[in-house]
């Protein structure tokens, strides 16, 4: 049901302009005589229009519509202006101030209806646009398969964390994690039970990882995990825990149990470091050792931040 707020510090007028508002289909209509009371439960309930009188005596109309355009939430919602002011000068303050309409007293039921059905249009087609945008970016975003963030998102997010860590010297530590024997596990069941384990690894890794990390599919049966806040031995300690958590997974295949692992590759970020792909080439490297030393593992890269910065300092003379 669509919500109407009215505000109008005269009450008759206030319950006039409801008694209008019933006329329209599935709509609630809320009034309020204190413009304050008005601002506070916008504020909360967000409504899809707000019929706003301009002249009251504790704030005006551009004072209420400054001050509830300050609400993220409230920026977009349409808000006709009800006055009996014929200065020009109010009209432009108020539109200036975010009005969407004007009518004027003595309202006309048949025009504030139909003004007012406009509104309620404009506001739907704002909901449907703003429903379809986030559908595109979760599109653009989301792995299809398994509802991790993409490569390139997943790319996006370690852009951002290294540039916070960089600014606030963080540590952050980067996991790269590829399902063993896979290949093996398309060959002999399928590619619908390659699939489940697909989707339920990325699961089990969803709900092991904390709010602030971010756990992505770069490709196939390989996937990263973002660890921000986080050292390499504090990483690795999260990383035995997964592996014990995958290890104890099943896939019920009916009449077999499916039992998998994987290898995981870690490295931290040393300071200084800016580019991803390197990051995320000596994970790589890591994993190739955990694969090499009989998988179901976790590897950490050799080379320490002293190393980094010894290389760096060399480049640089």
């Amino acid at each position: 049901m669509k919500k109407i707020a009215i505000v109008d510090d005269v009450l008759p007028n206030a319950l006039l302009l409801k008694g209008y508002a019933k006329r329209l289909d599935d709509v609630e209509a809320v009034t309020f005589t204190d413009p304050v009371e008005a601002l506070e439960w916008c504020a909360e309930n967000v409504p899809d229009l707000v019929m706003l009188d301009y002249l009251m005596p504790e704030m005006d109309g551009t004072e209420f519509l400054n001050r509830f355009r300050e609400f993220e939430t409230l920026r977009d919602i349409p808000v006709v202006v009800i006055t009996a002011a014929e200065q020009k000068e109010a009209l432009y303050s108020a539109l200036q101030a975010g009005a969407n309409d004007f009518l004027r007293k003595p309202v006309d039921d048949l025009e504030l209806i139909a003004r007012a059905n406009n509104m309620l249009q404009l506001r739907a087609r704002q909901l449907e646009l703003a429903e379809a945008n986030e559908r595109l970016l979760v599109l653009a975003t989301t792995d299809s398969l398994t509802g991790l963030a993409n490569r390139r998102h997943f790319l996006d997010k370690l852009r951002d964390e290294l540039s916070r860590t960089q600014r606030y010297g963080r540590p952050l530590s980067v996991a790269m994690v590829d399902a063993d024997h896979f290949k093996a596990v398309n060959d002999t069941y399928g590619h619908e039970v390659g699939d489940r384990v697909l989707q339920q690894l990325s699961s089990l890794m969803s709900q092991e990882v904390r709010d602030v990390d971010c756990v992505g599919r770069l490709g196939g049966e390989e996937f990263a995990i973002l660890l921000p806040e986080t050292s390499v031995e504090g990483a690795k300690v999260f990383c035995e825990r997964l592996l014990k958590k995958i290890r104890a997974a099943e896939i019920d295949l009916d009449e077999k149990i499916l039992h998998y692992t994987v290898s995981i590759g870690l490295t931290e970020v040393c300071k200084g470091e800016t580019k991803p792909d390197v990051i995320l080439n000596r994970a790589d490297e890591a994993l190739y050792v955990a694969k090499e030393s009989g998988r179901d593992r976790v590897a950490i890269h050799e080379m320490r931040c002293e190393e980094f910065h010894a290389l760096t300092q060399t480049v640089m003379t």
